[in-house]
């Protein structure tokens, strides 16, 4: 089922874009030839001092962007030419009004007042783009040294969008940051609402975000399909880093057993498709966790019940 509920009308929202590669570009040229720990301290001075709200209170909060005995090979790592950073900054900011729209259309959401906040920067090659809190509320983060191709980059912009179209819709900053359960209807939602607004591709392009040879990974999940069901059934209330990592990280862990990693992206796709089977996503997107997990762990059941 797809369409709008009733007495919400379909808008125009709009987005607005930070852009930091400048920025980056004045410390790449202060740092050119000086030491390691010359550039790691420019890179805390003439980068991420310069945008306090965006790194000291919002992304660095763990000391993960301004220091560490990483610091120095992260930045040997940024080797992207400078010209090459900025077109990327260009392109997203060309990609993100038609994505912003058609992934609000898709959901419901139409407050024009309210415009998306989009942060384009240069990050340490750990993440292409993500959602996160920023003044109070999700915003976008896109990572340019990690975005090289159009079509990957069409794709993850969508699938962060409705990330951060569900914060306006359902708060979910506030869901926990590792709750099984909350990241099974996150990831679900704005990976299937990433199927309705980019369409014609198949499931591992949306799950994998373009990126080639992911098809083994599918068909593992596929071929592992009820152990993985009974797993995050009996891990959908947990809260933990170390319960949440096997379904949604890349990283191993001791206890995470050899389940395909983010095989929860694929749960969480297949948990919203059987949702809206009854419910439109515009719905599904304005429930809160108390209201949604039990219909996940309906959902969950009725797909374990046919693996």
């Amino acid at each position: 089922m797809t369409g709008t509920p009733p007495g919400i009308a379909a808008g125009n929202p709009s987005v607005r874009v930070r852009d930091l590669v400048p920025t980056y570009l004045e410390y790449a040229r202060a740092a050119d030839d000086a030491s390691p720990a010359r550039r790691s301290e420019l890179w805390r001075s003439r980068y991420l001092d310069r945008h306090p709200d965006v790194f000291a209170a919002a992304l660095d909060r763990a000391g993960e962007w301004s220091g560490g005995d990483d610091l120095p090979a992260a930045l040997d790592r940024l080797t992207e030419t400078r010209a090459d950073l900025s077109s990327r900054a260009v392109r997203l900011r060309a990609e993100l009004p038609d994505a912003v729209c058609a992934v609000a259309g898709a959901l419901g959401w139409a407050d024009d007042r309210d415009p998306l906040e989009c942060v384009t920067l240069v990050g340490l090659h750990r993440a292409n783009g993500w959602a996160d809190r920023l003044d109070g509320r999700y915003a976008l983060f896109l990572a340019v040294e990690q975005l090289d191709n159009p079509a990957e980059e069409r794709l993850l912009v969508h699938h962060e969008a409705a990330h951060v179209v569900h914060d306006r819709l359902a708060t979910i900053r506030d869901w926990p940051d590792h709750g099984v359960a909350a990241s099974l209807l996150a990831e679900g939602l704005a990976t299937e609402v990433t199927t309705e607004t980019v369409a014609g591709l198949p499931d591992e392009a949306y799950l994998w975000f373009h990126r080639p040879g992911y098809e083994p990974w599918l068909a593992e999940c596929r071929s592992r399909w009820a152990e993985i069901l009974d797993r995050i059934i009996a891990d959908l209330d947990a809260t933990t880093l170390d319960r949440h990592a096997p379904y949604f990280l890349m990283r191993n862990l001791p206890d995470g057993g050899d389940l395909p990693k983010r095989c929860g992206y694929l749960v969480g796709l297949r948990v919203v498709r059987e949702l809206r089977q009854a419910h439109p996503l515009p719905e599904i997107a304005r429930w809160d966790l108390d209201r949604a997990v039990p219909k996940l762990r309906r959902a969950l059941g009725a797909l374990a019940a046919t693996a």
